[in-house]
């Protein structure tokens, strides 16, 4: 039997990473190994960027509804989201019915959108962000792991920044 030092994946800023690399970050009290490469070309506006912007998008495109067949949203607690859009899910204060799960599943997502659901450049995929709200904030990042309402929010709050802008 062996014991091997397992690294952390990056070196230097860590805000703007994939699920797996906060995991490896968490495990590792959020510090990271010397001489690993940081992709730093990744692409995460928050919330707070996609609720003045449009960048990207097609026009009118935060019109959509948030539960709809073009998002493939489907959970709806509280009853909170039957008619809203994703501007509005945007534009939602506080957190109740989990408001800001939802704000940050809708940024994730229109930053999929805007980059063409491009996995090489995006932290999240659509789908990604489907099985995130789906769920209820309990998903499976990568293989062999699920994260609980309380991890994916801790993700996100590293990644976008706090929910309650």
């Amino acid at each position: 039997m062996a014991a091997l030092k397992s690294n952390s994946v990056l070196a230097g800023d860590h805000t703007c990473i994939r699920p797996s690399s906060f995991s490896s970050l968490t495990a590792a009290h959020m510090k990271v190994s010397q001489g690993r490469t940081l992709k730093t070309d990744y692409e995460c506006k928050s919330h707070g960027y996609w609720k003045n912007h449009e960048a990207g998008l097609a026009t009118n495109f935060k019109q959509t509804k948030f539960l709809s067949a073009a998002t493939g949203f489907s959970q709806n607690p509280g009853h909170a989201y039957s008619n809203k859009t994703l501007q509005q899910v945007l534009d939602l204060a506080g957190n109740r019915n989990n408001a800001a799960l939802a704000r940050h599943v809708v940024a994730a997502f229109l930053t999929a959108v805007a980059f063409n659901n491009d996995s090489t450049r995006v932290l999240l995929t659509k789908s990604q962000c489907r099985a995130i709200w789906n769920g209820q904030g309990v998903w499976s990042p990568f293989t062999g792991t699920t994260w609980t309402l309380s991890q994916t929010m801790a993700y996100f709050d590293m990644v976008y920044g706090p929910a309650f802008l």
